[in-house]
């Protein structure tokens, strides 16, 4: 497994996916790669510097992706939105992205496919994994309040936002009224206690830190908007479904079975953090609540949320969820 940040491709590219022009070139998808030398085959992943990664790489550590006869190497990108053309250029094989960026991709005429869940916010409990947190003595410490602030995201019109609009409508507040900007989830904490935002959406491990440092969570939008709604699902582009169907069957056996495993035992998951988030101090893994992980693709989560982008604006007609998820 090897592990590297290369510059992505530009939005420009989608266009060129879009036309077709994302006709895959990589190694991997060559019909030289598999020709039966019983030699590992050459797979691009492209993942987020978050938290839940480290299940990849805990996959990895257990053998599931070479039983498959797959070398992985990483890729990171900040938001799933820019992976995007990445995937349909064939710069890259697979990757992970929120829902929200892949309806939004169908619904732009991209042929983006989902071929395995990843993690998904809680589907229990009073907390969650991801929320938005407010300094203590704000003022701000109800979804309504946030009417008239500006809270941070990581991607503007995507999942913080649009969980974050409902939350505030759930809870009589305008959410027209609210106000984003879009910032790196590392650079949030110093943004919220400069006083440059008045709320950051973040999961963990930031919203763990952020608490522990005495700022309060005004709401915890995915279980207020809808609770267990996938946050990542793992795609890849028309051209590699095609071209090397073994490929794509193979790396998705692999995953589900990294995601079993990770679901059985988070503090093999929480050992690899170091690989993500080498900056990151051991102590404050200790009561990090990690996403669910699990097979489901979870299609009523997806349906509800795809109905909430029509109402915001976000999709002109209905979300295409039949065409974005495998066949059944």
């Amino acid at each position: 497994m090897t592990r590297r940040w290369i510059p992505l491709l530009t939005a420009s590219m989608l266009a060129l996916a879009a036309c077709g022009g994302g006709d895959d070139d990589s190694g991997s998808t060559d019909a030289d790669s598999t020709g039966g030398s019983g030699e590992l085959r050459e797979v691009t992943v492209g993942m987020l510097p978050i938290l839940p990664t480290a299940a990849l790489y805990a996959g990895i550590e257990e053998g599931f992706f070479e039983d498959h006869g797959l070398e992985v190497t990483v890729e990171t990108g900040q938001g799933g939105a820019a992976l995007l053309p990445a995937v349909m250029a064939g710069q890259i094989d697979f990757a992970t992205s929120n829902p929200v960026s892949l309806l939004q991709a169908r619904g732009e005429d991209l042929d983006v496919r989902v071929i395995a869940h990843w993690t998904s916010a809680l589907s229990e409990g009073e907390t969650d994994i991801n929320g938005v947190v407010a300094a203590a003595g704000s003022g701000v410490e109800s979804a309504a309040d946030l009417a008239g602030k500006t809270v941070a995201v990581n991607t503007l019109n995507g999942m913080g936002g649009l969980t974050i609009r409902e939350a505030v409508r759930a809870d009589g507040g305008d959410p027209d009224a609210v106000s984003f900007v879009e910032m790196p989830f590392p650079d949030m904490p110093a943004a919220l206690s400069g006083g440059n935002v008045d709320a950051v959406w973040v999961p963990e491990p930031f919203l763990g830190g952020l608490q522990a440092a005495g700022n309060v969570v005004a709401t915890y939008s995915s279980r207020e908007s809808v609770p267990g709604h996938p946050t990542q699902l793992f795609f890849t582009s028309p051209q590699l479904l095609q071209s090397d169907p073994e490929l794509v069957e193979d790396f998705t056996a692999a995953i589900e079975e990294t995601l079993e495993f990770a679901d059985e035992n988070p503090d093999a998951v929480k050992a690899q953090v170091p690989q993500v988030l080498p900056q990151l101090p051991p102590e404050a893994l200790e009561n990090v609540q990690l996403e669910e992980f699990g097979t489901d693709l979870r299609r009523e989560q997806l349906e509800q949320l795809g109905e909430l982008m029509v109402e915001d604006g976000l999709l002109e007609d209905d979300a295409d969820v039949d065409g974005l998820l495998p066949e059944e």
